[in-house]
């Protein structure tokens, strides 16, 4: 197995490497049920996920991450990124042993229903930004370096190229 589920500092459980990952590979495809925007939201309300699980793969669609995906933590210096629509690769090269982590921020475009998330980090990282949103939460510089390194689905990269019109 190529990665596994073990204790973290950032939350209670992450995601680990067990092999070392070259920076470009795919660590993962990330998995769950398919939900339009309205059953993700009635799906929260009823609570039968919550608000910070689902993955937004497009801009009315989510996914209600499976037991494994959804171990996978945020960090404000993330070392993985999410691609296409739920591919997670390297950002950089990965050594065995280390917890594999995304910007949760990069994955949510600005909307009625990003208004209402909002994470506290626990990352840790020298430029934590301590609380996280959508994509308006990342700061300029760190955006670039996403855009730079393909680090975006493509429903994200398709809202990027209508909001600079």
């Amino acid at each position: 197995m190529d990665l596994s589920v073990r204790s973290s500092c950032i939350s209670t459980k992450g995601v680990f490497a067990e092999r070392d990952f070259k920076r470009g590979e795919v660590i993962h495809q990330m998995g769950g049920r398919r939900l339009s925007y309205l059953r993700c939201v009635a799906e929260i309300l009823i609570r039968h996920i919550r608000i910070d699980d689902p993955l937004q793969i497009g801009r009315n669609l989510y996914i209600a991450l499976d037991d494994f995906s959804i171990r996978f933590n945020h960090s404000c210096e993330a070392n993985a990124g999410i691609r296409r629509e739920c591919e997670l690769f390297a950002l950089a090269d990965i050594p065995r042993g280390t917890e594999i982590t995304f910007d949760y921020s990069m994955t949510v475009v600005p909307s009625h229903y990003s208004w209402f998330w909002r994470m506290s980090c626990n990352c840790g990282a020298p430029t934590c930004r301590k609380r996280i949103g959508d994509l308006s939460s990342v700061p300029p510089t760190k955006l670039r370096q996403y855009v730079e390194a393909s680090a975006l689905q493509d429903y994200m990269l398709n809202y990027l190229r209508s909001a600079t019109k």
